[in-house]
């Protein structure tokens, strides 16, 4: 079997959920073939370079604005060059002899429904969602399944007319390394990731003070940011700096708190190594609604201005170990109610 899997790097989560179903198919499945494309880079290799390189600047230094263009393109699923883009989507499914394809990005969805309709294809077309909080972006008719993060994101897609049928609540996907093991170092271990660094005010006045807490050792990730990775490391005493890892599930599933940005595949990382939440200002739309949901479910705090005491905050959940017992028991919860059964079956057809 074929399998043909379209995603994007508008931030890496899109592409981390697509690896991660990747990883999922074949570990139950080692003769099927799988293929994981940006579609972006593969139909316009020079444009999606500057596409991405603008949506990090938007992202980084103009929030505001990114969250327009957001909205805008929220209100409907008019993908651009619709027709240009099936021919070369029709294309890429015969080049790969495609049975199925998967999509965790709403353009790749868009263009793969613009190709059925023209094509008059009746290929499977299932789609991953990677919010909590999603728009209207996400859905079309031409959409066989859709994989949604919880039962918030169902009733929004049945409040838009989705078949309850086409809906499979099964978390985001993640691999299969961040699965929760038993926390037992003594000392406490903070995580700070994902752009949380940038979001903390006075940083060097936190790490200074964090650092010289007793039993508590923090992990700071910085990815590649070889400035960020010079400027920290080695500089705090119980501060370790980590610059690009693939160990990251390994980090996380030995912290006891995760300071970091409310991105959908971080919040599902974390439920899945049962790690609370610490969520320091959210201000792109993807990111508040996840940090609502944090909130509903009692899986971590949300910190929405700046002005608060963030050290407080994190001192207060180290301390209480009946609030860290009692977030990772709701996040058990959470992944309970996840249709584990039927991932593989419907997002293969039936295969």
């Amino acid at each position: 079997m074929n399998i043909l899997i379209l995603t994007g790097k508008f931030g890496m989560g899109h592409f981390s959920a697509a690896k991660a179903i990747e990883e999922k198919i074949l570990s139950e499945h080692p003769d099927f073939n799988v293929t994981v494309i940006d579609l972006l880079e593969y139909m316009f290799p020079r444009f999606g370079k500057m596409a991405y390189r603008m949506f990090n600047f938007l992202v980084n230094k103009c929030p505001l604005i990114y969250n327009v263009f957001g909205g805008l393109a929220a209100r409907g699923n008019n993908a651009p060059f619709k027709k240009i883009i099936a021919r070369k989507v029709n294309c890429l499914l015969k080049k790969h002899c495609t049975d199925v394809v998967i999509s965790t990005l709403p353009l790749c969805s868009q263009y793969v429904a613009t190709y059925k309709k023209i094509y008059h294809s009746n290929i499977i077309l299932n789609t991953f969602i990677t919010d909590v909080s999603i728009h209207d972006e996400w859905i079309n008719k031409y959409t066989d399944l859709y994989f949604v993060p919880s039962g918030k994101t169902k009733d929004y897609l049945l409040s838009r007319k989705v078949d309850k049928d086409k809906i499979v609540v099964s978390g985001i996907p993640i691999k299969a390394s961040f699965i929760a093991k038993s926390k037992y170092l003594k000392e406490k271990r903070v995580l700070i990731m994902g752009g949380g660094l940038g979001l903390i005010p006075s940083v060097d006045v936190f790490l200074d003070v964090l650092s010289h807490l007793k039993n508590v050792k923090v992990t700071l990730i910085v990815g590649k940011n070889e400035k960020m990775f010079h400027k920290y490391n080695h500089k705090y005493q119980n501060v370790l700096v980590i610059g690009f890892t693939n160990e990251v599930a390994k980090y996380m599933k030995d912290a006891d708190l995760i300071i970091t940005k409310a991105g959908g595949i971080t919040l599902f990382e974390a439920i899945q190594s049962e790690t609370p939440l610490l969520i320091i200002t959210p201000f792109l739309n993807q990111e508040i609604g996840n940090a609502k949901y944090i909130q509903e479910k009692g899986i971590g705090k949300v910190i929405w201005h700046k002005s608060d005491d963030l050290f407080v905050d994190v001192i207060r959940f180290l301390k209480d170990e009946t609030v860290l017992k009692e977030i990772r028991h709701n996040m058990r919860i959470i992944k309970a109610k996840m249709d584990k059964r039927s991932y593989l079956v419907n997002a293969l057809g039936g295969f």
